[in-house]
């Protein structure tokens, strides 16, 4: 298989992911009572809780893991015991061997996380692709979130998803026949294996390497913060300003909608900013967030929410780009990076809480604040002047971002 086609496959592998993470995720307190008559909303909050905690203590141990064995057989690996998984939640019988296995299954599938990575190393524009995987993560979310509701909508959900073991399944053949080290793959070292071969001190590899990885995880982990830390309270806080539940609905998908519009502008943007769109980005996030919060205007919160979006779109190109200047695209380096957005998603809810029992238009402060420090801090941060090695395709030009 050529190499554009086995690098489908690791986007394949990535939107899988999304899959299983995403799709239920909106139904949680109506899937449990269906399955298990359980209707203590706490028992979504556990759920929840537990599966994060599950997430950050399993993605750094992939990335040791990652650092001895190729990216194909863990996925080969992953998917395999993932399917199993699957069809044993869609027979439990109780809601807390559901919530084991679930724990389970985040904690086995965290692997396919490292295919972002594997993508972007065996790619020649790293631009191209960072900006197709944020194509991937915002349109795969809203195909997640449909198909959940169509397990949903079934007289019976467990068929629904015995059925998505099917998935991991069909995948799982695909890799073994395709990927690099499979049955009939090329015989190429895909990106685990060149993190085994050339990087296996990563990340101490060097005093600045170690820095510029602890350097951008700082920035991921406020950005994600400031990111998330608007969502838990928001459709509240616009139906207490006089706003109905449709219209809040709405504007709550607004910045989503911005991000896929803003995307096909992400390249002729950063060609032309270069390393100066993440704090550009981070301002216009600030703005957006600020202007929610100063108005309770209709047409004003719309347009709040959509230059919101486009600072996420953009910032989210820019900022990835960082990480993978910081961290090269070997796999164990990666993990640290996102370890620290899942610990983003245990931070964010806790503060947004805090924040919105004081006031609940407090969180989208607190965000614009966090993107203008952001912005005004990354404004004087100068250009990196190390590396973890990269893995990067023989022909793919540094970047420097």
């Amino acid at each position: 298989m050529s190499g554009p086609a086995f690098r489908r496959l690791y986007l394949l592998v990535v939107l899988l992911h999304l899959v299983g993470d995403v799709a239920l995720s909106p139904f949680y307190p109506q899937l449990f009572e269906r399955l298990f008559g359980v209707t203590d909303p706490a028992a979504t909050g556990v759920y929840i809780w537990v599966c994060r905690v599950t997430a950050l203590v399993a993605m750094p141990l992939w990335g040791l893991i990652a650092r001895r064995f190729s990216l194909s057989s863990l996925v080969l690996g992953s998917l395999g015991v993932a399917a199993v998984l699957e069809v044993a939640l869609a027979v439990s019988p109780t809601y807390p061997v559901f919530l084991v296995l679930s724990a389970a299954q985040v904690a086995v599938t965290m692997a396919f996380t490292l295919a972002y990575p594997a993508f972007v190393g065996t790619g020649t524009d790293r631009v191209r692709d960072v900006t197709v995987f944020a194509y991937v993560i915002n349109g795969g979310t809203v195909v997640a979130t449909l198909i959940g509701a169509g397990i949903m909508a079934l007289p019976q959900p467990r068929w629904g998803i015995a059925a998505c073991a099917l998935l991991y399944v069909a995948l799982a053949v695909l890799c073994h026949r395709r990927l690099p080290g499979g049955r009939t793959g090329p015989a190429v070292t895909d990106t685990a294996d060149a993190a085994t071969a050339g990087t296996k001190t990563v990340p101490g590899t060097a005093p600045g390497a170690v820095t510029a990885i602890v350097t951008v995880s700082a920035i991921v982990l406020a950005v994600e913060i400031a990111r998330l830390i608007v969502r838990p309270f928001f459709t509240l806080y616009v139906e207490d300003g006089g706003i109905g539940t449709t219209a809040a609905a709405l504007l709550f998908l607004l910045p989503q909608i911005s991000v896929l519009a803003v995307l096909p502008l992400a390249g002729r943007a950063h060609a032309l900013l270069g390393r100066a769109l993440l704090p550009v980005a981070c301002l216009a996030a600030a703005a957006g967030l600020a202007g929610q919060f100063l108005t309770d205007d209709l047409a004003l919160l719309a347009l709040g929410r959509i230059v919101f979006g486009v600072g996420l779109g953009l910032g989210h190109i820019a900022l990835d780009l960082r990480v993978f200047s910081a961290t090269g695209t070997a796999g164990p380096a990666f993990s640290i990076v996102a370890t620290v957005r899942v610990a983003a998603t245990l931070i964010s809810p806790v503060a947004a809480t805090a924040l919105a029992g004081a006031g609940l238009g407090l969180p989208l402060l607190a965000g614009a604040g966090l993107f203008a420090a952001l912005a005004l801090l990354l404004s004087f941060t100068g250009r990196p002047t190390t590396t973890v090695p990269s893995t990067a395709h023989p022909t793919e030009r540094p970047h420097h971002v």
